[in-house]
Order: C-alpha cells, then structure tokens, then sequence
C-alpha cells in the first residue's frame, strides 16, 4: 500500500523534483566517506544523551562555533544526526533508573521503569527502539510528503487550533488518573497554578515570584522531573529495604525480552500509528516541544485504552506512545524550521542558527535551490534514529543487568547524576534545592497514592494554554477569527468532547457488567 502511494506521487509533476533531490540526498549521505560522519555525530550524541540534563541541543550548541569552516554538506551530515540521535538514549535512563535523560523521556519512565521494577527492562528497552526507529520514520515521510506544501502546511495552525488542542491533553487527566478522580483533578489543578509562576505572558511581568529572582522566569522543567521521579524513587528504595531496582538478584531471573518488545509494536500497531501522527502535528506547531508531544501521546493511549488503571505500573502501551510521539515529531519539526525560519523545539533553533552561518537560508531558495542539500540533513536524521536504536538493541542485555546491581551502589550514583543533570541544565545552585524539594513532595505523593502523571501534564501543557488562551480570546473580541469557521478546531472539540464522555460510558458499562 505504501511504496504503491509513493509510486503514484512520484508520477506526480509537484512531486518529481522532490522525489529527485531526496534520491541525490539519499546518495550523499551514504557514500564513503560521508557516512563517518553522521555515525560520529551519532555517537557522540549517544554519550551526552546518557547524561541527565544534557541533550543533543547542548551538544550542538557546543559544534557551531567548531563548524563555522566546515562546507554546508559537512554541517548538515552531523547536524541530522545530532537532531535524532539523542531521542532514544535519554529513554533508557529513565527506563532503568527514573531518570528522565530529557524532558518528553520523562513520559517514558512512568511505565518504563515499573516494567524495569518487574524484571522486564528488557522488553521495555526493545519496545522502545522500535517504536523510536519506527516512529522517525514516519515522521520523515510526512516530511517527504509536506516539502511541497510547506508553506499552506505551516499557516494551517494558529492561537485557536493550539489552544483546543491543549484543552484536548487537559481533558485526559480524568481518564489516566488511577485510583482517585479527584486526586487525579486535584494534581492537575497543583501543575496547571505552578505553571503560573514567571512573567505574565500579557504584560511580561512577574507574578506569584514573592520577590524572589530565581522563581521570575518560573519554575524549570527539567529540575521538577528529576526531583518527581528520580530522588523520590532513591527514598523509596532506601526505605523500603529492596536489594535492586528490579527486586531480581540473578541474570535469570530477568523475565523481559528484545523480542517481546519489538513485537508489542506492531501488536498495538493502531496506538503506533495515531501517536506518529500527533508527534508529527505537534511537532510542526513551532515552540511546543517533544515534551507535549510525548504526553499528548501517552494520554491518548491511556484514554483510549480499555484498561487504562495499568498506566504507570508497567504497561507496555505507556512507552510504545510517547517513543513513536517523540521521534515523529523530529521530521514535523523539521517543517517550520525550514520553510519560514520558525524554529520547532530547542534543537532545531540551534540547528538553525548552524544554517545561517553557512548561507542557507530558509524560505524558497533554500527548499528549490539546495533542495538536496535539504535531503541530506533529513537521510541523515533518519539514518541516525535507527543507528541509535539498533545499537540499543545490541546492548539491552548489559544494560538490563544494571536493575541487578545493588541498591547501596547505584543508589548514590543516581544521585549523582541526578545532581549533575540538574546543576548541568542553567548551571544555577537553586535548581539542585529545587530537585530535593520536589523529591521528597514526589516520595510522599507515591507514598500516599497521589497520582504524579496529572501534575506532570498540567504543568507542561499550562504556558501553552495561557498564552493561546489570551491570543484567541483578543482575536474573538477584534473580530479576526472565528472559532467555529475552523475545521480543526471543530474536529478537536470532537475529541474534547469524546475524551470527557468516555469515563462515564465505560464506568457505566462496568457497573452494567457488574449487575449482570
């Protein structure tokens, strides 16, 4: 079905230049020696993205100014990779430690490392991989496919469409929230005021910072995470007495398997499918980030799911969605970037900030002219997800035995890390007391079944709402927009509505199955 679709745009005249470039770009990437390359850059990027705190974007920053001589071809080989390289490797982190290596792994490690807890590190590793290779792939066929419409692509999206579609995530806190309902609303009340702190995105002024300097641009994401997760989970183990991670002394008892993984993919293949395309879709949205996209993805599965009280306790589906988001988005964010200069999420600003150095400048020229040169960067981000997710698969038995090592040993160097990831991230003191604070709230949150995911949701999507909010709102009041002229506002009020409607049917149909 799919290479008969390729073969008919190929036939296309609007397709035909696009189709050829991506063939030379193609052939570029993979000669000798420019393969070295991207599977340098690959590597390296690898490293930094073991690192929690650090990313590909902190690596990249790092290579602009020791690529100012380097021919464009060069920049754009290293500089794909860079872009897709990091996505996986900061998902094992938080799969074997809780350790978010990034923001959108942080959606990962919510069922990622319960399965690691359970001995199945593994099978969450290999699904992972695939639904990371597969999930880029995706994405860069899209990319393909929206080169020639990239201009009407990117206008498509405006204040109202950002705005229902954070409404849309907000929604599922009900439906993923386990046990309590209410609890469930109540964290996500707590992440959407937090969100709140840091300058007023109307007046630009301070609020709710009590005059403190560090809270006047608002709480880091980042330092939240690490506390939430990681030093809430090294007080749980020093508590409860566990002798590893996985509660497993011996290699034997690991039950999980690569192949159990990877086959979980194309058993849930419809969940693979509908969360490459929101990974795509928010990763054209410019400004939103993997971290939404990831999110998004994982409420939608745990909405939609039949079960969704096994999210976060080790569900498989809960890291198939937000790895298939998170790599998606890479090609959609791709699409802003080139064609208006709109950077889609941090890696892409610095990416274009390389292109502009070197005389590429986005727009027409830059995707008619050096249309090949386009293909390269887009061949070598996709040539990296599967490097980084191949060689994840090769050495998921080493890195499985990590959740053997004692609690007395790793415990500390997590800390370490975890310290390190959040000292490295703004390089500010303050970050590291936040990181404690947040953990000791998160130890006591998990110890007292409060849900953490709500909390999580709410904060990420809360500045995107606020400021969309306000955005339409003025809009509506000029009489420059209407709401319900809009296709995709429409269609997105159709899943609100379907996202608010579904726990009552199903709590009605358990109660129904109940009676009978």
């Amino acid at each position: 079905m799919i290479i008969g679709l390729v073969i008919i745009l190929i036939k296309q005249k609007t397709f035909q230049p696009v189709f050829l470039a991506s063939w030379e770009g193609l052939k570029l990437v993979f000669c000798w020696p420019n393969i070295l390359y991207p599977i340098v850059a690959t590597l390296l990027t690898m490293i930094f993205a073991l690192l929690p705190g650090l990313s590909g974007a902190t690596l990249m920053a790092l290579a602009v100014s020791l690529t100012l001589s380097w021919e464009p071809l060069y920049v754009l080989l290293i500089f794909g990779a860079f872009v897709g390289g990091s996505t996986f490797m900061g998902s094992v982190t938080a799969i074997l430690f809780n350790i978010p290596g990034s923001g959108p792994s942080a959606a990962t490690l919510l069922d990622g490392y319960p399965l690691a807890q359970k001995g199945e590190a593994k099978t969450a590793i290999g699904c992972s991989a695939a639904a990371s290779a597969m999930g880029s792939s995706f994405g860069v066929f899209v990319l393909i496919l929206l080169i020639p419409f990239m201009s009407q692509a990117i206008l498509i999206f405006s204040s109202p469409e950002f705005l229902m579609l954070t409404l849309w995530g907000l929604t599922t806190i009900a439906a993923i929230s386990t046990g309590s309902i209410l609890k469930g609303l109540i964290m996500g009340g707590l992440g959407f005021l937090i969100s709140f702190i840091g300058q007023d995105p109307r007046t630009a002024e301070a609020r709710y910072s009590f005059g403190i300097t560090y809270l006047a641009d608002g709480l880091s994401m980042i330092p939240i995470l690490l506390g939430l997760f990681s030093i809430s989970e090294i007080i749980a183990l020093s508590v409860s007495g566990q002798e590893t991670i996985s509660g497993k002394t011996r290699v034997e008892e690991l039950t999980g398997s690569v192949w159990k993984g990877v086959q979980a993919v194309f058993e849930n293949f419809n969940l693979f499918i509908r969360s490459s395309i929101i990974g795509t879709i928010i990763g054209i949205i410019p400004g939103v980030g993997g971290t939404v996209a990831s999110f998004v993805a994982y409420a939608q599965a745990a909405q939609t799911a039949k079960e969704p009280k096994h999210f976060g306790q080790g569900d498989i589906r809960g890291v198939l969605a937000p790895e298939a988001a998170h790599d998606a988005k890479d090609g959609g964010s791709l699409v802003p970037t080139l064609a208006f200069g709109i950077p889609g999420n941090e890696g892409t600003a610095i990416l274009l900030a390389a292109l502009l150095l070197h005389g590429l400048a986005p727009g027409k020229e830059l995707l008619t002219n050096n249309l090949t040169l386009v293909f390269v960067l887009v061949w070598s981000l996709f040539f990296s997800n599967w490097i980084t997710s191949i060689l994840g698969v090769l050495v998921v038995s080493p890195l499985a035995r990590l959740t053997l090592v004692r609690t007395q040993i790793i415990s500390p160097i997590i800390l370490v890390l975890t310290i390190i990831g959040a000292f490295t991230y703004k390089q500010r003191i303050e970050d590291v007391l936040l990181v404690f604070i947040c953990g000791i709230v998160g130890y006591y949150l998990k110890k007292h079944a409060w849900p953490r995911i709500p909390f999580i949701i709410a904060l990420v999507l809360g500045n995107l709402f606020e400021t969309n909010f306000h955005i339409s709102l003025k809009l509506n009041e000029l009489g420059r927009i209407n709401f319900w002229t809009r296709p995709i506002v429409i269609v997105l009020l159709i899943l609100i509505i379907i996202n608010l409607a579904l726990p009552i049917l199903q709590s009605r149909q358990k109660a129904r199955k109940a009676n009978d």
